[in-house]
């Protein structure tokens, strides 16, 4: 009886002990995560990493499969703009996401109907630049689907309003103006409606 009283003891001290370790270990984790989060979190908004490799190399890791990578990209493209706005941080690494979908599939409507957005609407504010960066877009939206009239559209569209108001010289904002007006005749010409948004495929 002893013998079976003292291996039960024994028995139940260990299920203490272990109780205290795991409940030192539960509240070593909860006091260290936090710590840890606000590090990844701090790091992550210093230096966003880009994972892709060049645009060449790219292409030949698709083994063939572009349409559904650009797809992912995408996405991803979408996801990360969201988190940069909804945070406030700039997204420096956004032209070099656009530019690996377009290495892998030149004419992604997608992109061409969103690109002015996502270039255009970020943290701190737009600039000029942004608005030539945009329109170089687009211009090559026209160029790889020059029969797609919401592409036409989102271009004329936006050299004819929205570009122009971030240019300083006057003479070059009329020009913008000009060619948004021919651009969206264009679009109307292959049949979109001029008061309607692009939607998406």
């Amino acid at each position: 009886m002893r013998g079976g009283a003292r291996l039960a003891a024994s028995g139940l001290q260990r299920r203490i002990v272990a109780a205290g370790l795991i409940g030192a270990s539960i509240a070593g984790i909860g006091a260290v995560q936090p710590r840890l989060a606000r590090d990844v979190h701090s790091i992550k908004e210093r230096d966003d990493l880009y994972p892709l490799p060049p645009p060449n190399l790219l292409r030949a890791a698709t083994l063939g499969y572009r349409a559904a990578v650009a797809d992912i990209l995408w996405s991803k493209v979408a996801v990360e703009y969201g988190a940069h706005v909804a945070e406030r941080r700039p997204f420096p690494n956004l032209p070099k996401y656009l530019d690996a979908i377009l290495a892998i599939e030149p004419g992604y409507a997608p992109l061409y109907h969103h690109c002015d957005t996502f270039i255009m609407f970020h943290y701190p504010r737009a600039t000029e630049h942004d608005a030539r960066t945009a329109r170089r877009y687009l211009e090559r939206g026209v160029r790889e689907r020059p029969l797609d009239p919401d592409v036409w559209l989102r271009y004329g569209r936006f050299i004819g309003s929205m570009g122009p108001s971030f240019l300083a010289a006057a003479e070059e904002k009329e020009r913008w103006h000009a060619e948004g007006t021919r651009a969206i005749a264009r679009a109307i010409e292959l049949g979109a409606r001029a008061y309607e948004m692009p939607q998406p495929p």
